[in-house]
């Protein structure tokens, strides 16, 4: 039993693009257009014609920015832009006015903003308060009876046993001896002075 040869007939073919004579084996004969990359390459860039949206000139680009290309000049471009119209935003952290697109929806009026208002704005969840409360300073020392010694050892103690409520008025630092007395007053059957 012996295994399948490929052919050695070389078929005939002439490029798309430069069209001069090229040979290709049986499998390829009806799918190659080039002789090369470099002419497949080229035959991507032919000219095409389209008239400027602004000016109405007409222009030549390549072919594959057909659905692209709609203006003749950056002038063109930045005329259509304006065009468009601009719509005045108010910055919702610094206050300020700026001007921007339509579309862009903006709420902020930069990256600094958008920034700061996250740190002011940080609405806690369960398994970040710690962490985010260190982050922002707030974990020095414990509200009770001011243990700063080992920070590492303080813990965030909801005040209305609910940990699903994380506001701010809510949290306090509290040292492990503070947060034990602080659950041990509220178990109905066993704390007693």
């Amino acid at each position: 039993m012996s295994g399948m040869t490929r052919s050695r007939v070389k078929y005939e073919k002439f490029c798309k693009h430069c069209k001069k004579q090229f040979f290709v084996p049986q499998y390829r004969k009806d799918t190659a257009l080039f002789c090369g990359k470099s002419c497949m390459a080229l035959s991507a860039r032919t000219v095409k014609k389209t008239t400027c949206e602004v000016c109405n000139t007409i222009f030549e680009h390549i072919a594959s920015r057909a659905n692209k290309a709609k203006y003749c000049s950056p002038n063109c471009y930045h005329t259509a832009m304006k065009s468009k119209g601009t719509v005045e935003y108010t910055c919702l952290h610094c206050k300020t006015k700026f001007l921007s697109a339509p579309s862009k929806k903006r709420k902020y009026c930069s990256r600094a903003c958008i920034n700061k208002s996250a740190l002011e704005n940080w609405q806690a969840n369960f398994s970040t308060v710690r962490k985010n409360m260190k982050k922002r300073g707030l974990l020095n020392a414990c509200y009770k009876c001011g243990f700063d010694a080992n920070v590492q050892i303080l813990g965030v103690h909801h005040k209305d046993r609910n940990r699903l409520n994380n506001s701010m008025e809510n949290l306090e630092v509290l040292c492990p001896n503070c947060h034990s007395m602080e659950h041990a007053k509220h178990i109905c059957h066993g704390f007693t002075e």
